[in-house]
């Protein structure tokens, strides 16, 4: 037998014998003998529970695992049995068959070492019996012990568990305390058997637990087992208690139980202490106190109480004042163990890191323990008090937290008083020997002395210390004259002020002469006899003569002299200044010498003490010339020093009644604002000074305010004024209320919002603290809010507030909106007039619109009519960049959104802010849609800020909610007169007060259709033919009525018919008054009825104008634009006419493509004054086009023929006038070149390769849609080049096919995630990425019909250029690497992309997704090479992953299908036919090539991660060559197949090929063996073997069988003898 089994056998044994060899316990046993089983349900060995009658399997398993050694298998199988619980049928409960083996198995489960089984345990055993119900009741003797026990568990979280599993079962906190009541008797036997039987052993199997923590398991047990009893002993009934008492009683007379009081587990002894503590409060009468002294006494006060020191103190307080025999009749201990000694050598080592109540619980042992263990016989007559010493060990112990000493000296002095009223013991040895020290080094300290140190804040302990000590009149009084002469003595002798240590020495001196005045200060409430109190006032006068003395010889160097003046008459004022003889010293020295000594280290010491002098002298006329005399000295730290001391005190009210002094120093202060910190200090401390007069904080106040703007003066000024607004609310008050004060929050507010976050907060602190001041008058408050409102609304000064704060204070204004008399004035007070929005508008009013806006609104090309102010005015913004426009716009929306204010306004003030809203509002549309057409706020990019969009789209729909309101909202009809009447002329204003009255007057029919507008189509002929064209074109588009429309129609065509449109100049005007009523959706069907002959007229005249016009040229720059929006016009009316003239024939159809040709051809820059005709010569041309598609007129079909080359050369070429004008924030020029787009599209086949191939550099152009034009002819261009390209290198052995070097110009450098950050994908990709990637798959296009050789060619280019690791870099940033979660690319069409199906930031994720696909199946071996070499080991784990996980299946797919189309058209092939076969599913290619009946055959594999991984390559048969030939065949062939540049299939087929040449050129002219008729032998070797003779070849084997058969060595053929060839 091994040593290893000897010792599991002999632990399996001791485990036996210690848990069942207990013949007395309270718990059965089995039949002795070998196997006999305990009955203890904790130990570790015991009977397995019977799961032959449990039904369900799987609990089965999970029992059978809970009696495993791991606690991980443990906690899965209690899991287990929770999920099985879960599913379990609440109607049916658990089976009986499972609850007899969970209460055998949960005692020793409850407290297993793992927290984690232990906390299941406890939660499973409250769903059990929850839902077990009733029939689990005859259990509960059993199980309640351990249960019970697993409340105490020192673990939170499994104490918790056992709580909680009670309360499923418990609800009530009565039904518990049923449960304690009804099963004392089981739960104190389990308590018993706990703490009795079981050991270290019996709970834990040594082989397989580690001895920390069974002795941990075995701790926790008896410690929980304790805290059951005490809590059954503090909580039980009493008839409860008292039916268990003699289980009780033998339990708390057990000797096994009190050791544990000497525990190493400080959880034990605690256990152990609350025990004891509870039973000496309720049933002390069960207690052997000679039991317990033995063990709580003579043995545990010898031991380390740490983490148990204060428990044990308290239960020792406890014990003794219940019976202190237990330190005398009942304590044991002799000698060394003697009881006197052993409470010494506990005291002496301090609370060992317990609390303070620590030193409570020794001081109520101390006053009750027994005089003779106090103070044994010994030590009376030599008074030698040994428990003192160890008291104060124990106090000065380096240990003890400096937090317990107030509390350790009070148990220390009480034990003084305690030992003072002993027999025997000399009051003044004692006090000279325990208080004097304590008092002497309190006062004097010195290291000699340390241990009787009590630090300078426990003041109160000295007060006791001196109250004893009085109690000895003769050695107090020689004590205190002691430390009075001690202290005289050092004031005097202190060091010089040139000694280095000078400052120590005069603190020093201070420091004492604090500690002993505020000494006698507490002492004043102390009953002192006379004697003494006579003693103590002579030696403070004789300190105060010896210390002005010393003072005046030394010119006030030795502060410490001064500090102690100051202390003695702040300490003790009614006793110094009662005295004749001190009075008129003080007097004296206060007129005679104090002004010399003013910038004395002392001088400071003495000005603050001034005020505590009045009844001496007449100290403010003292002061006065005091500081007079420092204001007039020279700058200096001293003078600083001085001077704040004066600022600083009480006096300071009296400078008022000397306003030259006053003068001096608000300028000594203003200046003090511009120096160091030090004198800033100066400045808050006279400003937070309650008696500073008011005049002086009033100027100070203001600089401070000023200097907030100033980086380097504003933590300055914001500590004064947080200052003041702490200390000083009535000077904050003042000041708010005067006319400068007014500003104060208006600095603060903006200041609130600042990027420091520190300062901000400070600011808003600051704020609200000062309104909280200023506001005790809501009356004033809202005033002050008011000027605030007034002063910021309609300024952009550097110092106006930002919106945010401004719309605060808006709210804080209407905090009074509630009182309903003050509603009206409030709407008046807040609510812009006109004069503010006119005054905000002016400047943004003041500059034409940008003309592109013809395109987007109903006023079309007459904004080039507008009349721009001149000069113009500039616009000003504010920090955030907004106009004061926009600033009154945000307010106004704010205001009404926050309250119905409007109903309170007057009628005027209601239509004032409705119209100016509206008028707002469109300019602010203009501005969404070019981010230069106005200037309402600065750009700040393609997109607006969030909070300005948020205003305009709420502002918007709550105008829009005000038209559809029904009835019609009362204001309305004034504000569209009002807006009419302000459309007159031609300037901004007028302009934009039309586009407010279209849109209004639009929106109102479409809600109301019954609208009366008569009054006003009046005044359409009045305005028709004048220079108000903007108010004319308001009132067209609120016309309803057909008859008038038809009617102005007319008229309007007939005028424009019968003049020279260039000359006239109402010719624009009515031109785009002809096109408003053509565009007017109730006209369309009159449109038909107008005779076609004058309409064909008016086709033919305005044909020959539009010719005239396209070909003239103007110098003058306005007359030049009339004459472009004149054609645009025109060419707007051709587009609504033309469709009604589309069966008539003419020349005008000639002659309008030609002008648009033209105009798409001419070299002209695009300015956004043409952008209006290009939009509508794009759109005349796309409605010719659809009119002719039916061939329903030969001379526009003729006409579109004859110019559809031209037109589309003329399309491209505009293509290329507009690539380098971005248009993300410019939606007019986004029209056009989205409509150019779709027109260039639709014709790609006319447009020639040479015009194809200098649309390249548009693909980096800024436009989104001008990309995607350019990309779509590309598109369908270059693989029908590739067939032209492909013959031409098969007939050429030296061309070389090229990539177009402006395509690879625009790969050079791939985008980066830096790049596109700001990108917000909200509207559109990035245009940098999106050419990109258009770039890319124009690539990748040139593979499609081009040959094996043109595609080499291909990847040689790119491999040059290193062009492909941009690429792939970027596409695994922006889709895994970057990414907390990659993107999932199983969403997208992975073979194929069409552009623009879905949102930008999707878009740009799908087509990164196709192009990295594109790149893996045409460029496998450079994509497989950046990965490889160019990437970290994490990215190329993440991007194999990735690739294997959405991409490679693709790419395998393809390739697997290329080889199996290969593999058919070569079938035919008989020269030497070669088999394959795909197996899709395992990735496999199988190529066989048969020799004679056999076949050789290999296997290519692709990983899951091709082609990132590398294709393998393996043998299947090998016949007819060698091993190592074969071999070279198989690297030959992977290494084809790996490092082949081409793609798509074409490396695997590369592969195959070389395979097959190899076999090929092997078996070529070989021949049958003569013997066996086969080509190869049954060995799988070739006919090697050839006669000399007749030449024939011959297996080796084979041969070998003839010659061994025939017993001949002859040719089977020639017969002659084989000779070898």
């Amino acid at each position: 037998m091994s040593k290893k089994q000897f010792k599991s056998q002999a632990s399996s044994s001791r485990a036996v014998s210690g848990a069942f060899g207990a013949s007395d316990g309270t718990v059965g046993l089995s039949a002795g003998g070998f196997g006999a089983v305990a009955s203890s349900p904790l130990s570790y060995v015991y009977e397995p529970p019977d799961l032959s009658a449990i039904s369900e399997p799987n609990v089965i398993v999970a029992f059978k695992n809970l009696q495993k050694k791991d606690s991980t298998t443990k906690a899965k199988a209690l899991e287990e049995l929770q999920n099985y619980l879960l599913e379990l049928d609440p109607k049916n409960g658990v089976e009986e068959a499972i609850l007899e083996p969970w209460i055998k198995v949960y005692p020793r489960t409850s407290i297993d070492t793992a927290r984690r089984v232990r906390q299941l345990a406890h939660l499973l055993q409250g769903a059990i019996a929850r839902t077990s119900g009733k029939k689990f009741a005859r259990y509960m003797p059993d199980i309640v012990g351990p249960w019970l026990a697993g409340i105490f568990d020192g673990d939170k979280m499994v104490s918790n568990a056992a709580k909680e599993s009670l309360k499923q079962v418990f609800q009530k906190e009565e039904k518990l305390k049923n449960l304690w009541n009804a099963y004392l008797g089981s739960i104190l036997q389990y308590c018993s058997h706990a703490i009795l039987k079981e050991t270290v052993n019996t709970l834990s199997d040594e082989r397989t637990v580690s001895p920390d923590d069974a002795f941990a398991k075995h701790s926790r047990l008896v410690a929980s087992a304790i805290h059951v009893i005490r809590h059954a002993i503090d909580n039980t009934e009493q008839d409860a208690l008292d039916k268990g008492s003699d289980v009780l009683k033998d339990l708390l007379n057990r000797k096994e139980l009190w050791k544990y009081s000497y525990h190493s587990d400080p959880s034990v002894r605690r256990a152990v202490y609350r025990l004891l503590d509870s039973s000496l409060s309720k049933k002390p009468e069960l207690l052997n106190l000679d039991t317990i002294s033995s063990a709580v006494l003579l043995s545990s006060l010898s031991i380390t109480q740490l983490s148990s020191a204060a428990e044990y103190a308290r239960v020792l307080a406890r014990l003794t004042k219940h019976d202190p025999r237990v330190w005398t009749d009942f304590y044991t201990g002799t000698g060394k163990k003697a009881a006197s000694k052993r409470l010494s050598q506990f005291l002496g080592k301090s609370s060992q890191r317990g609390p303070a109540a620590y030193w409570d619980e020794i001081k109520a042992l101390l006053l009750h323990v027994p005089q003779s263990i106090l103070l044994p016989s010994e030590e009376i007559s030599d008074h030698n008090f040994s428990v003192f010493e160890a008291l104060r060990d124990g106090i000065t112990n380096r240990d003890e937290s400096r937090s317990n000493q107030p509390a350790a000296w009070n148990a220390y002095l009480a034990l003084v008083e305690r030992f003072l009223s002993f027999p025997g013991v000399e009051r003044d040895r004692l006090i000279k020997s325990t208080v004097m020290p304590m008092l002497v080094q309190y006062i004097t300290p010195s290291r000699e002395t340390s241990s009787w140190t009590v630090s300078a804040s426990e003041g109160p302990t000295m007060v006791y210390a001196t109250r004893i000590a009085l109690a000895s009149h003769e050695s107090f009084i020689c004590q205190w004259r002691k430390l009075s002469e001690t202290l005289i003595q050092d004031m005097q002798t202190s060091l010089p002020e040139q000694s280095k240590d000078f400052g120590k020495s005069q603190d020093a001196i201070a420091a004492k002469a604090s500690r002993w005045y505020n000494l006698q200060a507490a002492l004043g409430n102390v009953q002192i006899p006379q004697e003494i109190k006579s003693a103590m006032t002579d030696a403070t006068i004789s300190e105060t003569q010896s210390a002005i003395t010393l003072v005046k010889a030394r010119n006030g160097k030795p502060y410490g002299a001064a500090h102690l003046i100051e202390c003695a008459v702040r300490s003790m004022p009614d006793l110094l200044l009662t005295q004749p003889t001190l009075t008129s010293l003080i007097a004296n020295f206060l007129t005679t010498d104090l002004p010399s000594l003013l910038f004395s280290p002392s001088g400071p010491i003495f000005t603050g003490l001034l005020p505590s002098l009045r009844s001496v002298s007449d100290t403010d006329h003292v002061f006065q010339i005091s500081l007079k005399s420092v204001l007039e000295a020279p700058e200096s730290s001293a003078k600083n020093r001085i001077l704040q001391a004066f600022v600083a005190s009480p006096c300071l009210a009296q400078v008022h009644q000397d306003q030259d002094l006053l003068a001096k120093l608000t300028s000594s202060l203003e200046q003090a604002m511009y120096n160091d910190a030090e004198q800033n200090e100066l400045l808050v401390t006279a400003i937070a000074n309650p008696n500073a007069p008011e005049q002086l904080t009033h100027n100070l106040l203001s600089r401070m305010i000023e200097n907030l703007d100033i980086d380097e003066r504003q933590s300055a000024s914001l500590s004064g004024l947080e200052t003041v607004a702490t200390y000083n609310h009535n000077a904050i008050k003042v000041y708010g209320a005067s006319e400068e004060g007014s500003t104060l929050l208006t600095k603060l507010i903006p200041l609130t919002e600042t990027s420091d976050n520190t300062v901000s907060q400070r600011m808003t602190s600051l704020k609200n603290n000062i309104q909280a001041i200023v506001s005790t008058d809501p009356a004033q408050a809202y005033l002050t809010r008011l000027q605030i409102l007034r002063r910021n609304l309609g300024t952009v000064e550097g110092d106006a507030l930002p919106m945010s704060s401004l719309i605060s204070v808006m709210h804080e204004a209407l905090s009074h909106y509630d009182d309903e008399g003050r509603r009206a004035s409030m709407a008046k007070d807040l609510l812009p007039d006109e004069t503010c929005w006119d005054e905000a508008l002016r400047p943004v009013l003041s500059t034409r619109p940008n003309p592109s806006l013809a395109i987007m609104n109903d006023l079309a090309t007459t904004v080039f009519l507008v009349e721009p102010t001149s000069p113009p005015t500039a616009v000003s913004f504010d920090k955030a960049g907004l106009s004061a426009a926009f600033r009154v716009f945000w307010f106004t929306y704010a205001l009404i959104g926050s309250c119905k204010i409007l109903e309170y306004a007057t009628s005027d003030r209601r239509t004032c802010t409705y119209k100016y809203l509206f008028l707002v509002s469109a300019l602010a549309s203009d501005k969404l849609s070019i981010d230069t057409a106005s200037s309402l706020w600065q750009e700040h990019g393609p997109e607006p800020g969030q909070s300005m969009l948020n205003v305009i789209m709420e502002t918007q729909k709550l105008l829009g909610s005000l038209l559809a309101e029904t009835p019609v909202n009362t204001s309305i009809p004034d504000v569209l007169s009002k807006l009419l009447a302000d459309s007159r002329g031609r300037s901004a204003g007028a302009y934009y007060n039309s586009r407010a009255y279209i849109s209004v007057a639009t929106e109102m029919v479409s809600h109301h259709t019954a609208m009366d507008y008569n009054k006003d189509v009046n005044e359409l002929r009045a305005v028709k033919d004048s220079s108000d064209v903007f108010a004319g074109l308001a009132i067209i588009s609120a016309v309803q009525d057909v008859t008038t429309l038809t009617r102005t129609f007319n008229e309007l065509l007939a005028s424009l018919t019968g003049r020279d449109l260039k000359e006239h100049p109402n010719s624009l005007p009515n031109m785009v008054m002809l096109n408003s009523i053509l565009n007017n959706v109730d006209f369309s069907d009159a449109l038909a009825g107008i005779p076609k002959q004058r309409l064909v007229f008016f086709a033919q005249h305005a044909s020959a104008q539009l010719t005239e016009l396209h070909h003239s040229s103007e110098s003058n720059a306005l007359a030049m634009t009339v004459s472009v929006g004149l054609e645009a016009e025109i060419m707007r009316a051709f587009n609504q006419i033309f469709p009604v003239l589309k069966e008539t024939y003419g020349s005008f159809w000639e002659d309008v493509l030609l002008v648009l040709t033209e105009t798409w051809l001419s070299e002209a820059e695009m300015w956004d004054e043409r952008l209006p005709l290009i939009h509508a010569s794009l759109r005349l041309y796309s409605t010719l086009q659809r009119l002719g598609f039916g061939e329903s007129n030969d001379d526009l079909v003729d006409a579109l023929k004859s110019h559809e080359e031209s037109a589309a050369e003329g399309m491209v070429n505009v293509l290329k006038i507009l690539q380098h004008l971005p248009d993300d924030s410019h939606d007019p020029r986004k029209i056009v070149n989205e409509l150019l787009a779709r027109l260039i599209f639709k014709a790609k086949n006319i447009i020639s390769p040479k015009s194809s191939s200098e649309l390249f550099p548009i693909l980096a152009s800024e436009s989104i849609a001008l990309q995607r034009a350019a990309y779509e002819i590309l598109h369908f261009q270059i693989p029908k080049e590739q067939e032209e390209i492909s013959v031409e290198k098969a007939l050429s052995k030296d061309y070389t096919a090229k990539l177009p070097e402006e395509l690879l110009s625009l790969i050079i450098e791939g985008p980066t995630q830096d790049s596109i950050a700001d990108a917000t994908f909200k509207r559109t990709m990035p245009p940098i990425l999106q050419g990109y990637m258009l770039s890319w798959h124009l690539v990748f296009d040139h593979w499609n019909g081009a040959s094996d050789a043109v595609k080499n060619d291909y990847v040689n280019s790119i491999k040059e250029g290193s062009y492909i690791h941009g690429l792939l870099h970027f596409a695994s940033d922006f889709l895994i690497t970057s990414r907390t979660r990659p993107v999932d690319a199983s969403k997208f069409e992975v073979e194929t992309y069409r552009p623009g199906e879905d949102a930008p930031e999707k878009d740009a994720q799908w087509f990164l997704i196709h192009l990295y696909y594109l790149a893996l199946k045409h460029l496998p071996t450079l994509s497989k090479t950046w990965w490889r070499d160019h990437t970290s080991r994490q990215s190329q784990t993440l991007v194999e992953s990735w690739t294997e996980k959405y991409i490679s299946s693709y790419i395998i797919a393809s390739e697997l299908h290329a080889v199996s189309s290969w593999a058919k058209d070569r079938e035919s092939n008989t020269e030497q036919p070669m088999t394959v076969k795909i197996s899709t599913s395992t990735r496999e290619i199988t190529a066989s090539i048969p020799i004679d009946e056999q076949a050789m055959s290999i296997a290519i594999n692709l990983p899951p991660s091709y082609p990132l991984s590398r294709a393998t390559v393996s043998g299947l048969h090998r016949v007819g060559v060698t091993e190592q030939k074969w071999r070279s065949w198989i690297i030959t062939t992977q290494g084809v197949i790996n490092f082949s540049d081409i793609g798509g299939g074409g490396q695997l087929i590369d592969g195959l090929m070389a395979w097959r040449k190899n076999v090929t050129a092997t078996l070529k002219g070989q021949t049958e063996c003569a013997i066996c008729y086969s080509v190869v032998s049954a060995d799988k070797q070739l006919p090697t073997k050839r006669c000399g003779t007749c030449k024939n070849l011959f297996h080796g084997s084979c041969l070998f069988k003839w010659f061994k058969s025939s017993n001949s060595s002859s040719c089977p053929l020639c017969r002659n003898q084989f000779s070898y060839a």
